[in-house]
């Protein structure tokens, strides 16, 4: 059980919940914090990403792919850049533009042969 009752009042609600509205201008361990309880929450790379962007608009793309990359051991391969092109990649074109950029990238999970066994990659 739970000992903390959380908020109670409509002003402590609103208060909670103030980071999530545009423009919020987050502290730095602020931020980090609450992208870190977003990787560690969603076990699945694009949803903790499109969480991550979602909640984060204002800050900066490279600045949120350092810290997604911080968080995200799956992730380890791939470059700063890589990550931006992928939040970019979210941002544009939702679970089909991220697919997309991590075919693209070089050290992308390879897929199986399929139905045309007989192609060597």
């Amino acid at each position: 059980m739970n000992d903390d009752p959380g908020p109670e009042t409509s002003a402590e609600v609103d208060a909670a919940l103030q980071w999530l509205l545009p423009g919020h201008k987050a502290a730095p361990a602020e931020a980090l914090r609450r992208i870190q309880g977003v990787c560690g929450g969603y076990p699945d790379l694009f949803c903790a990403m499109f969480c991550v962007l979602a909640t984060h608009q204002e800050l900066p793309r490279d600045i949120l792919a350092a810290a997604i990359k911080q968080f995200r051991p799956d992730l380890e391969a791939y470059s700063r850049e890589d990550v931006v092109s992928l939040l970019n990649g979210i941002w544009n074109g939702g679970k089909s533009g991220f697919d997309a950029v991590l075919r693209t990238r070089a050290n992308s999970p390879k897929r199986g042969a399929g139905a045309f066994s007989w192609v060597k990659e």
